[in-house]
């Protein structure tokens, strides 16, 4: 049994004449009467009553024509809406602190004044868990600043943004033009977690002067570190963006590191297997207009 047997059968029935449905499919009489017999023997069950050599639709075959005129109905809108299901298919961002704070929202925003029907599902997290979920095609595309390690991503740069290294204005670092990275590792640390992309910078930028280092703090929330530099805890560094209100305020100053290079870039990242629909296309160039914009 297939849609073809289905269909005929439905002819057959609203025509109520194995010739007027020969007619109306452009068939032959006899490929027709095939197909019905076809269609009982397989189902195992009479369809019609053959009375006086004419077919009469029984009672079973009404029961099965109401639920082939359903199946149909449902196959016919699938064929000719499936063009929509791509828009209608949600796309899953996993997006880094700093990216999901300052450019994501005017993004979504954007998108979704451009692509009505299609919706957004935002995961925010560190660097290195958006990588993995990218990998294991738990997102659809992932917001990353900083490095990206695995081969199998597709990493196109948007925009960019400096880090800072801050201190509370009682610090003894206020008072101090510029120091060097010796003088910035003895200090009380206080920095984001592994795997997030400001921690990259930093240490990336600490190694081409071989140096490594142990925090005294470690956070996955850049907030709780701005609150304890402002209590003159320790120093930390955070992107300048993050942190310029505080900066403007003089609520917290920063740091100026003679030879440290903290610069950020940030990347749309996708897998290279990725499948691009068309309002997935129109998701990327959104990001990339956007990325720069203040």
């Amino acid at each position: 049994m297939n849609l073809r047997h289905l269909r005929i059968f439905k002819a057959v029935c609203e025509e109520e004449s194995i010739t007027k449905a020969s007619e109306k499919l452009f068939m032959t009489q006899p490929a027709v009467s095939h197909a019905i017999n076809e269609l009982e023997s397989y189902l195992g069950i009479c369809l019609f009553d053959r009375i006086s050599r004419r077919l009469y639709l029984n009672e079973t075959g009404k029961l099965f024509l109401a639920k082939v005129i359903r199946l149909l109905d449902l196959y016919d809108d699938l064929e000719q809406n499936s063009k929509e299901l791509e828009d209608n298919a949600t796309i899953k961002i996993g997006s880094s602190i700093t990216i999901a704070s300052f450019i994501l929202p005017k993004v979504i925003a954007n998108f979704e004044a451009v692509c009505k029907n299609t919706s957004t599902k935002v995961i925010i997290d560190n660097a290195r868990n958006i990588e993995n979920m990218l990998l294991n095609n738990e997102i659809d595309l992932g917001l990353i600043e900083g490095v990206i390690y695995k081969e199998e991503l597709i990493k196109i740069p948007f925009s960019n943004y400096e880090s800072a290294v801050i201190c509370s204005p009682q610090h003894k670092f206020a008072l101090e033009k510029s120091i060097d990275v010796n003088s910035l590792i003895k200090e009380r640390l206080l920095l984001r977690e592994k795997g997030s992309a400001i921690r990259d910078v930093f240490d990336s930028a600490l190694l081409l002067h071989n140096i490594t280092v142990n925090p005294e703090w470690t956070s996955v929330n850049s907030q709780a570190l701005i609150y304890a530099v402002k209590q003159n805890l320790g120093i930390s560094v955070l992107p300048k963006i993050l942190v310029e209100r505080e900066l403007i305020n003089g609520e917290i100053l920063e740091v100026k590191v003679n030879d440290l290079e903290l610069a950020s870039v940030n990347h749309i990242v996708l897998h290279k297997d990725k499948i691009q629909t068309k309002n997935y296309k129109i998701l990327i160039e959104i990001i990339r207009n956007k990325g720069n914009d203040k």
